[in-house]
């Protein structure tokens, strides 16, 4: 075992001061896969920055047995420490799904390269420049896999994932020897819940997290009511019909006052009125109707006067057609948003040449493998998953699937946060986020106590649930994160 680790050392140490071909870094124990590593610069408002990748897959083994249960991919992004400097941040990174590869994140907003169309340039927007990155890639994701087929299905649940990213975590960090760089995670999506639930069991591993970012996902276990999550939809229907020029002439002259003007009645007439929809009289029924038609740009005749609720799925029928409905993730899109031609041959290229990672592997997510045929078809993650957290009820999966997002999550990051007194959180939602709401960040944040409220950071951006393919609100959130990391 000591010879190993001395070559691994020796192999290392090539690997990151020769600047020509990739190198691998050496196996560590039996039934390890080297990690290629190759050197990079990139070029920044304050000059270039050197910089090394690391792409491979990191094994998770059982703790008592020490046998594979599964191999994650990851990339990670490395900037060699100056003498005497202090340790630089390690942001570990993923996207949804609720099991989805890490590549939106990886490569259209945090990462050294930012693909533009179908082809990759330097992002001077990388929170690189702040910290180092590892992006994630959950078992049946991308090049991860579980290592035997009856091995799978123990990674396609919440607890499950939130064991296994935890795990990836610390191989990572025993690994590449990162214990003494402050510790940050960030998720999108249904990535705010494993960030959430990760958390948690980081603290009580004895990995110190300094930060936590959530994109796209709310807070996580705030527990509110329904009423409340019904009401602080509508501030996005209304920045929507205010962008599609759907709403009255009085509301149309000035943004910011009718989103201010719709967020209020939202939360001080809209809510209640929910919460006691049974003591409601007709007239006072009718009124609620004709208002949130009107904040929403809607037809008041859509409006049932018993829910006085519209569902997330019935609102972008609603305000489109049926057939072509608004769109999930940018509500000022009709129908769906095609991606640019070329772009998943582009993103195989860079992972395969630019990083030289060499597999044969299919890319989960992107590429399609081997398959027999005939067959049956292959069924997703999402439709394996097990929200295994709680006992789901019939009315919890119902709103889920039109659109009220994953059923049941619990305050883990309340309780992390409890644990240790300097964990911070940022919160960041898109305005035309059909999944998110801007103004229920900051109501949930407004009504917590002192103690947790003032180590929240909230921000809404000017685009859907990937915001940062809006080329204004990418700066602004690379900047926000950027300052969150560093302490700003």
């Amino acid at each position: 075992m000591f010879k190993n680790i001395c070559l691994a050392a020796t192999v290392f140490f090539f690997a990151a001061t020769v600047s020509s071909a990739p190198a691998p870094v050496a196996p560590l124990a039996s039934g390890d896969e080297a990690i290629v590593v190759t050197h990079h610069t990139l070029q920044l408002a304050s000059g270039k920055l050197a910089y090394d990748a690391y792409a491979g897959r990191l094994p998770l083994r059982h703790e008592e047995s020490g046998q594979v249960l599964a191999r994650v991919f990851f990339v990670a992004y490395r900037v060699p420490a100056a003498p005497g400097a202090p340790p630089r941040p390690v942001t570990v990174i993923w996207n949804g799904g609720p099991s989805t590869s890490s590549l939106l994140l990886h490569t259209e907003m945090f990462g050294p390269r930012r693909l533009e169309g179908n082809h990759f340039v330097d992002n001077p927007e990388t929170l690189l420049a702040t910290s180092d990155l590892v992006f994630y890639d959950p078992v049946g994701s991308g090049f991860s896999r579980p290592e035997k087929p009856e091995d799978a299905q123990q990674f396609y649940g919440v607890l499950g994932d939130f064991a296994a990213t935890a795990e990836f975590i610390r191989a990572y960090s025993a690994r590449f020897g990162t214990a003494r760089q402050p510790l940050f995670i960030a998720g999108e999506s249904y990535g705010t819940w494993r960030a959430s639930g990760v958390a948690g069991k980081l603290i009580s591993m004895g990995l110190p997290l300094r930060g936590v970012v959530l994109i796209s996902g709310g807070i996580p276990g705030a527990q509110m009511p329904d009423a409340f999550s019904d009401a602080m939809a509508v501030p996005a229907r209304t920045a929507t019909a205010f962008a599609q020029h759907r709403l009255d002439a009085a509301l149309m002259r000035d943004r910011t006052q009718t989103l201010a003007e719709a967020t209020a009645w939202s939360e001080h007439v809209y809510q209640p009125a929910l919460a006691d929809r049974a003591a409601l009289t007709d007239a006072q029924r009718e009124t609620i109707a004709t208002a949130l038609a009107r904040y929403t740009g809607i037809d008041a005749a859509l409006v049932d006067r018993q829910a006085l609720v519209m569902s997330n799925r019935h609102y972008r029928q609603a305000a489109a057609t049926p057939a072509r409905p608004l769109n999930t993730f940018d509500m000022r899109v009709v129908g769906d948003a095609p991606d640019a031609p070329g772009k998943d041959a582009a993103i195989g290229n860079y992972l395969r040449t630019d990083l030289a990672y060499p597999t044969d592997l299919a890319y989960t997510g992107l590429e399609t493998g081997y398959m027999p045929d005939p067959g049956p078809a292959r069924r997703g993650n999402g439709e394996r998953w097990e929200y295994n957290h709680v006992t789901v009820t019939p009315e919890m999966l119902k709103r889920a699937q039109e659109g009220g997002g994953p059923p049941g999550s619990l305050p883990w990051l309340q309780t992390a946060m409890r644990q240790d007194p300097q964990l911070r959180v940022f919160v960041a939602a898109g305005r035309y986020d059909s999944l998110n709401a801007c103004a229920g960040n900051a109501a949930i944040v407004a009504g917590m106590d002192t103690g947790l409220a003032q180590r929240f950071r909230t921000r809404c951006y000017d685009g859907g649930h990937m915001m940062y393919r809006d080329a204004a609100a990418r700066l602004q959130l690379a900047r926000d994160v950027r300052s969150f990391v560093a302490g700003d």
